[in-house]
């Protein structure tokens, strides 16, 4: 039997970076929502900027993940 040739992730500098970045977006989402840090700014625009750091973090992990 032959063994399938499975492609295999390069883990270049660039790769670990933007795996870094996607936890960066999402904690900073969930910080924004959960913590007393950002409690000068406005509850409707710190929910409103924790949905788009959200979704930009989810973008960027379905980009990394699709890139050969």
């Amino acid at each position: 039997m032959e063994k399938e040739n499975k492609p295999t992730k390069n883990w270049s500098p660039k790769a670990i970076f933007g795996i870094f970045m996607i936890f960066f977006y999402l904690g900073v989402s969930i910080l924004l929502v959960f913590t007393p840090i950002f409690k000068d700014i406005n509850i409707a625009a710190r929910i409103i900027m924790a949905v788009l750091f959200f979704a930009y973090g989810l973008f960027r992990g379905y980009r990394a993940w699709k890139t050969p």
